[in-house]
């Protein structure tokens, strides 16, 4: 017992001198936690020096999947007649894209690069390009842990159109409500000057009416912006877009105002400037849209022909859609010079009117004013006013054809008026009472997709660019 006694005394101070040594403690559990900490920061240190590699071998992909398609695309584009042009593009721009993955990544400290060969390949008028890596970034810590490398992987793909050939014809109507301020201020400025049709409305027209007799297109005269002068500074600004395109005759252009029925104001062509000239885009007021308003007479006639040109008095889109359809000579896929793709640009407020400023020869309408401008013909009278909605199934026959229709509706503006009977106030309130509902016709006689609205000068402005760029699609990253 004694001796039991002996031994768990011993025990006891041994124990009693471990516990007062406290510092050893702290020294041994701080040696062993330091491990797994330094490892940590030390992955840590990995980690950003495989996100730092990751994202420069990304940006690299995908400067090498676009080289690739834009190079190849530019290839094709330059040589048209060139034997084996798709091949010949490919390798060029599956050359290009390994260029450009190598010069954009360099050096990339610690890491093995795998670059596969780039696959380019072409389906109709697209080019798409695949570019895949593979890196192998070495740890420094991480070997701690058994874990020596990291790898990396990525895959971008990217395509582009190849230059298609388009054909835009800008069909624009310059009927007598296009002669409306394109502003709800400028309507109230022109009511405010304008004696137009005093004794119907008993206050100012809103109208900038360019028959003869009357004189709101003279009150207007540069001081108050009307919808044609916002449309033709659109218009303008198109034709300067369509002047630079990649390849010759990439982009012809006509421009084809209507009131009863279809004019030439500018056959479709690739010469640009000669587009600015005829739509009067180097004048400040009036442009040739504003020129163009219903004057009571037909403009743009052909052979002294009154029956011919824009007509007066009306809207007609049932006679103006399916003279545009036989105006497109080619219904092509843009595939080439000789196969152009046709978009016709419809800019109108919808607002259709079956009514003429005519006389009737052999049962023909002719448009020949009044007093009369052409001899043998005698004064136009009117059939009365008939506005209604755009019938949408008057464009159907144009899009079977094969013509993409690109509408930019400029909503109808309420007017204005005070109610004392007669035909204006008859006129005036019918229009005010459906104008609301006039964009789901137009709507519907738009290719899908292809709808646009817009009210204000800046707003016409950008809806006509972005119809532009709708047509023409960009290179672009996909994934």
């Amino acid at each position: 017992m004694s001796r039991l006694l002996t031994n768990a005394g011993r025990l006891a101070r041994r124990g009693a001198a471990l516990a007062a040594a406290r510092g050893g403690n702290i020294s041994i559990i701080f040696a062993l936690s330091a491990i797994p900490l330094v490892g940590l920061v030390g992955l840590g240190v990995d980690y950003g020096t495989a996100i730092t590699a990751k994202s420069k071998l990304n940006a690299a992909a995908d400067a090498a999947a676009l080289a690739a398609v834009v190079t190849a695309k530019a290839y094709i584009g330059a040589n048209p007649n060139q034997a084996n042009v798709t091949q010949n593009g490919i390798t060029a721009g599956v050359n290009q894209g390994i260029n450009a993955f190598n010069v954009n990544a360099g050096r990339v400290a610690s890491t093995t690069v795998t670059l596969q060969t780039p696959q380019v390949t072409r389906s109709g008028q697209t080019l798409t390009s695949t570019v895949t890596y593979t890196a192998t970034v070495q740890n420094s810590f991480g070997k701690i842990f058994r874990s020596p490398t990291t790898t990396l992987t990525n895959t971008v793909t990217a395509s582009a159109d190849l230059p298609s050939y388009l054909d835009f014809y800008l069909m624009v109507d310059v009927s007598g409500s296009m002669g409306l301020p394109a502003t709800s201020t400028g309507m109230s400025s022109l009511a405010a000057v304008n004696t137009d049709m005093w004794s119907d409305y008993k206050q100012g027209c809103q109208f900038a009416c360019h028959f003869p007799g009357y004189n709101g297109w003279s009150q207007a005269a540069g001081k108050i912006q009307l919808r044609s002068d916002a449309v033709n500074t659109a218009v303008c600004n198109l034709l300067q877009r369509a002047a630079a395109p990649l390849v010759p005759n990439q982009y012809r252009v006509g421009i084809y105002p209507f009131i009863n029925q279809l004019a030439t104001l500018a056959a479709l062509t690739g010469t640009i400037s000669s587009l600015s000239t005829a739509a009067q885009c180097s004048q400040s007021w009036p442009m040739a849209f504003t020129n163009l308003l219903d004057t009571g007479s037909t403009q743009l006639y052909t052979n002294n022909d009154p029956s011919t040109g824009t007509g007066s008095g009306g809207t007609h889109f049932e006679v103006s859609m399916p003279q545009m359809k036989s105006t497109i000579s080619v219904y092509g896929d843009g595939s080439g010079a000789s196969q152009p793709k046709p978009y016709v640009f419809l800019i109108t407020d919808g607002m259709q009117n079956g009514q003429h400023f005519f006389t009737s020869v052999s049962g023909k309408y002719t448009y020949p004013g009044n007093p009369s401008k052409f001899s043998g013909y005698g004064n136009a009278w009117w059939d009365g006013s008939q506005p209604s909605q755009i019938d949408p199934s008057t464009c159907s026959a144009l899009k079977a054809a094969g013509a993409t229709i690109s509408v930019l509706y400029i909503p109808y503006n309420q007017i204005s008026f005070v109610n004392n009977s007669g035909g204006i106030a008859w006129e005036n309130n019918r229009v005010n009472g459906f104008s609301p509902t006039l964009a789901t016709p137009l709507q519907s006689c738009a290719s899908t997709g292809f709808f646009y609205t817009a009210n204000s000068p800046t707003d016409i402005n950008n809806a006509l660019s972005a119809m532009f760029d709708q047509a023409l699609r960009v290179a672009r990253i996909t994934q």
